[in-house]
């Protein structure tokens, strides 16, 4: 019954610790060209930063240019076997949480979260 009551505890914890929210402004970027394609493909998306510290907001704001072309140059060069089914956008996810790391280290984002993707 001890391990029950300290689980529930650590869970508890957890969902009270506070988290903030970047958003990152929507962005429509054309697809690298697969062969015998006519009309170039798009991908739009609107992706969240996730932070663990709401005081790290402020650092991460004014880097937000760097992450987006960050992005930008990243998803251009993506083929399709790379954004097929739930593995392709779970790389992709983990690919731009790598990257957006780098942008705005020494900060650090938790998880980039997908608010909307969509492939034309």
């Amino acid at each position: 019954l001890g391990k029950d009551k300290s689980a529930e505890t650590e869970v508890q914890a957890a969902a009270k610790k506070p988290v903030a929210f970047v958003d990152i402004r929507e962005m429509i970027v054309n697809l690298a060209p697969e062969p015998n394609q006519e009309r170039p493909r798009l991908l739009k998306f609107k992706v969240a930063l996730e932070v663990s510290d709401p005081k790290t907001v402020p650092a991460i704001q004014p880097l937000l240019p760097r992450v987006e072309d960050a992005f930008q140059v990243f998803v251009r060069e993506l083929l399709a076997p790379d954004r097929e089914g739930s593995a392709g956008v779970y790389r992709l996810r983990e690919e731009l949480l790598r990257r957006v790391n780098i942008a705005v280290h020494p900060t650090k984002v938790d998880a980039v979260l997908f608010k909307e993707i969509v492939v034309q």
